[in-house]
């Protein structure tokens, strides 16, 4: 039995939380994503974020109906490697998951939670819009699972938009947070958790706005074109070394113009 099973998002239409995200990366690579979407270039980095999702995943759907909470993470870990074709660090891998489970897991309140739910939504000024939070608990509160070296804060584009998203299917969501997996040299679980405010709804509009007006104009300058022309989304990269990972660089067999010239040596 497959037990990480994900929606097939390559032809997704609506407004989406991952091209607000990569346009605040990039606007080049959103563009890019519009007319010619890629999948992601597997990485450690990736695959290992993945495979701590999907193990999380397991363990808060178990928890959610009274089962044992770390019977099936490890296998969801294994099958995202598999999947991406990636080895990962499996001691780190085993330290995260037995984190998760003795230090968040009786932190927080799982019942009746849900895990990667479909939410869809009309947002004026946004148009259709979807996502898929990692987790929703009961009482309306969002949580995603992050791994990386940085601490993440909740306000922002990302949860914001969820808030709206789910606010606009009819759900109250009265706080949002990330459970981070830190890779520090001694690595640990960091949990954020935010009240919502008007203000964090008023700054992932005002995000969302932005993208949505640069979409709906470049899909009107282009309307007809047989090669469509970057007029709006015109942003580099964020950080130096990003598109050394990009699925647009030329590097990696992709069509971009500006990606950092070491990027295609």
């Amino acid at each position: 039995m497959t037990l990480v099973v994900r929606d097939d998002l390559s032809h997704r239409s609506e407004l989406s939380k991952s091209q607000l995200t990569t346009a605040d990366f990039c606007q080049t690579a959103a563009w890019f994503g519009i007319h010619d979407r890629r999948p992601m270039l597997p990485s450690e980095r990736l695959t290992f974020g993945s495979a701590i999702d999907a193990a999380c995943e397991q363990m808060v759907y178990a928890a959610a109906r009274g089962l044992n909470p770390d019977s099936k993470a490890m296998q969801a870990a294994l099958e995202v490697a598999a999947r991406d074709g990636m080895d990962l660090p499996w001691d780190e891998v085993s330290a995260a998951i037995g984190g998760f489970r003795d230090n968040i897991m009786p932190t927080i309140d799982w019942t009746d939670a849900v895990v990667q739910p479909t939410v869809r939504a009309e947002i004026e000024g946004l148009g259709p819009c979807s996502g898929h939070p990692d987790i929703i608990l009961a009482d309306g509160t969002i949580l995603d699972v992050k791994t990386g070296k940085q601490h993440k804060t909740p306000f922002g584009t990302e949860l914001g938009f969820y808030t709206l998203l789910c606010e606009a299917s009819g759900l109250a969501v009265p706080r949002v947070g990330y459970l981070t997996w830190l890779r520090f040299a001694k690595p640990f679980w960091e949990t954020t958790i935010i009240e919502t405010t008007d203000e964090l709804r008023r700054y992932a509009m005002a995000r969302a706005l932005a993208f949505a007006r640069a979409r709906d104009l470049d899909a009107h300058v282009n309307e007809g074109e047989a090669t469509p022309v970057n007029y709006t989304l015109t942003g580099g990269p964020k950080g130096p070394g990003q598109c050394a990972t990009c699925e647009y660089s030329p590097a990696n067999g992709g069509p971009c113009d500006i990606a950092m010239r070491e990027a295609r040596e």
